[in-house]
């Protein structure tokens, strides 16, 4: 089984300038601007496509070298991005964003089901569901540096901001394994009553959510590893995120949204709209909501409202948005739609051939 969230979601970090590539487009296209843009990577089957977010155009696939993947990550530095071989497997394969090239291929693992980046960008993690152990991998020499050991069939996991700390979700054995980064040495299983599937930490690194099979939300607390308040959704639990003033976690449930209150983890009234991926903008005021309906909605962060859904023509799978705030990006079975966020209107649909799942922009 494969957690949605294998790319975790990060806390906002400053813009960094990536170099566009002469020669890098796909025939027929514009040249790659001259200066600096940032690119957008998503994930279609056995291949990752490149999109420059200045002219919105598709750039030449990049070969995963096997078949559909469905795990990707990238490091907070925006350097590289890792793609798991197909259906998890073996090999994980770096591709350095300044040239859009793979590098060589990772063999660290049995059966990837999960992929982590320390904030650093020093460190990667591997999960693997089959030997349940996370593998640490020097992102510079792509060498094994340590291992951590986990409970049953480990599906995701999350590195704090701070880098302090990981957790990783034991699928077979309902419990979560906390972990120090700087020693890969493993604290005590935090058990729960249902299997964990998805994490979400606050910026401050002082919280960690997680949610699974079940219509809960378990907040641990990363200075005790201890358990808060059970967050009861009233619905089946899906996509987690959380504003960047870590004030709201935002869960997507088979009945809506659930606004979660951090400082008192109670959660507020449902957001009656269609549940799916999440992706909340750099300064917070919206969050929108990518079902598989074909609908994005946004959500005011102040009221808790949310806004006139847009349609993208098609079900939408994953959500990302630029790091200035001005575009979000959705991916679908026919390629990756740019909505303007100040208008909420919907650009042109970017075709991307074999469909788009998981997409990362570069920071």
């Amino acid at each position: 089984m494969h957690s949605h969230l294998t790319r975790i979601r990060l806390a906002a970090v400053a813009a960094l300038a990536i170099p566009a590539l002469a020669g890098s487009a796909s025939p027929g296209s514009p040249p790659a601007a001259s200066a600096s843009v940032v690119t957008a990577y998503v994930l279609n089957g056995g291949a990752v496509t490149p999109i420059n977010t200045v002219t919105k155009m598709a750039l030449k696939q990049i070969s995963t070298k096997g078949g559909p993947s469905f795990l990707m990550a990238m490091t907070p530095n925006g350097k590289k991005v890792y793609v798991a071989d197909y259906d998890g497997g073996p090999g994980v394969l770096p591709i350095s964003t300044a040239t859009n090239s793979p590098g060589k291929q990772i063999l660290v693992a049995r059966n990837t089901s999960a992929l982590g980046v320390t904030p650093d960008s020093t460190t990667l993690y591997v999960v693997d569901q089959d030997s349940n152990d996370a593998i640490a991998v020097s992102t510079a020499t792509g060498q094994t540096v340590g291992f951590v050991p986990t409970g049953e069939a480990p599906v995701a996991i999350a590195i704090t901001p701070n880098g302090a700390s990981g957790y990783i979700a034991n699928f077979g054995t309902t419990s979560v394994t906390p972990f120090t980064v700087a020693t890969n040495a493993p604290g005590g299983a935090i058990n729960l009553s249902y299997a964990p599937t998805r994490f979400a930490v606050t910026p401050d690194s002082k919280t960690v959510y997680v949610d699974g099979t079940a219509s809960i939300v378990t907040p641990i607390n990363t200075a005790t590893n201890k358990i808060g308040r059970r967050i009861q959704l009233g619905a089946a639990a899906g996509d987690i995120a959380i504003t960047p003033n870590g004030k709201t976690a935002y869960v997507s449930t088979s009945a809506g949204v659930v606004p979660i209150n951090t400082a008192t983890n109670r959660p507020g009234k449902l957001i009656k709209i269609p549940g799916g991926a999440i992706a909340i903008t750099p300064n917070g005021k919206t969050a929108y909501v990518a079902a598989g309906s074909g609908v994005v909605t946004p959500i005011n962060t102040a009221t808790n409202k949310p806004g006139k859904p847009i349609s993208v023509g098609t079900s939408a799978s994953d959500i990302a948005i630029t790091p200035h705030g001005k575009t979000a990006y959705v991916t679908s079975s026919l390629g990756v739609t740019p909505i303007n966020i100040a208008t909420n209107k919907p650009g042109k649909l970017i075709k991307v051939a074999g469909g788009a799942g998981l997409i990362v922009i570069t920071p």
